[in-house]
């Protein structure tokens, strides 16, 4: 009895077959691997709020400090070019702080985020760099007079929150590439740790991203106004280089970064006001 091969044919139609299939089921197998991506990072935000709580319950139930090395780095000085800062100065972030409460480091670096920045220009020097803490902290909650004027001047006590479920208190980092590529470098690492004192972050999955509160509890959000690099023309996520909205207050949704919320967005001797061009801005 003969074997019959297959055909041109036939192997044409098996391989078209296949193409398709797997034109169908790889976007499939990337957006379960995005999730999974997500979900360990909205892991990560829970265990660091609670890492935060335990910090606070050692200093009187004060938030840990910001300790940003704004005031005496030039711009560009990184452990990764300065292990040793200048004489006087020290690496104080608030993530190296809370990494001594913390079992595994990783918990400060998303997994939804390249391990290593694309840094460029004035960050040139520290292109490559092992970015070991990816999220950003509430400067409302945490100023410490290492960053002027951009809040109050001494950590907050958690009991003056005035809505601990509501109030952000992490979020992944505005500071990376590609917003940040040029001036970032400072801002993403355990020892000088980024901050902020906005809903702004990276938007990457489905137009959103996990927050954090000040509760230690942590949820995802939609919300692409707030993305960091959306300033493009079509206006998504990603498509830019910058922001196109100030958020401080975002009332529709039930979250703000303002601890005087709901009952009032005066804070600190300011007003606390939303700004911006496009339409989706938050207006309140």
């Amino acid at each position: 009895m003969t074997k019959r091969a297959f055909t041109l044919i036939e192997l044409l139609v098996v391989i078209a077959i296949i193409a398709i299939l797997a034109a169908i089921l790889f976007p499939v197998f990337a957006q379960a691997k995005a999730s999974a991506k997500n979900t360990q990072d909205l892991s990560n935000m829970k265990q660091i709020g609670t890492v935060a709580q335990i910090y606070s319950a050692d200093y009187d139930d004060v938030f840990v400090p910001t300790g940003a090395s704004d005031p005496w780095n030039s711009g560009n000085q990184t452990p990764f070019t300065t292990p040793v800062p200048p004489a006087g100065n020290q690496w104080n972030g608030w993530g190296l702080k809370l990494s001594t409460y913390a079992k595994n480091k990783d918990i400060f670096r998303s997994p939804m985020l390249d391990r290593r920045g694309a840094f460029s220009g004035g960050c040139a020097s520290s292109a490559g760099m092992e970015m070991t803490n990816t999220y950003s902290y509430n400067y409302l909650l945490s100023g410490d007079n290492s960053y002027g004027s951009y809040g109050p001047l001494s950590p907050l006590s958690r009991t003056s929150v005035s809505s601990p479920s509501q109030t952000v208190e992490f979020l992944l980092s505005n500071s990376l590439p590609p917003y940040g590529r040029t001036w970032g470098c400072i801002y993403t690492t355990l020892e000088a740790s980024d901050f902020i004192n906005k809903i702004r972050f990276r938007a990457i999955h489905r137009d959103g991203g996990n927050l954090g509160f000040t509760d230690s509890s942590a949820k995802f959000f939609t919300a692409g106004p707030a993305d960091a690099a959306n300033n493009g023309p079509s206006g998504r996520p990603g498509s830019g280089t910058g922001p196109r909205c100030t958020i401080y207050t975002w009332r529709s949704r039930g979250i703000w970064m303002v601890p005087t919320m709901p009952e009032t967005n005066v804070f600190d001797g300011s007003t606390w006001t939303n700004s911006g061009a496009s339409a989706d801005c938050p207006r309140e």
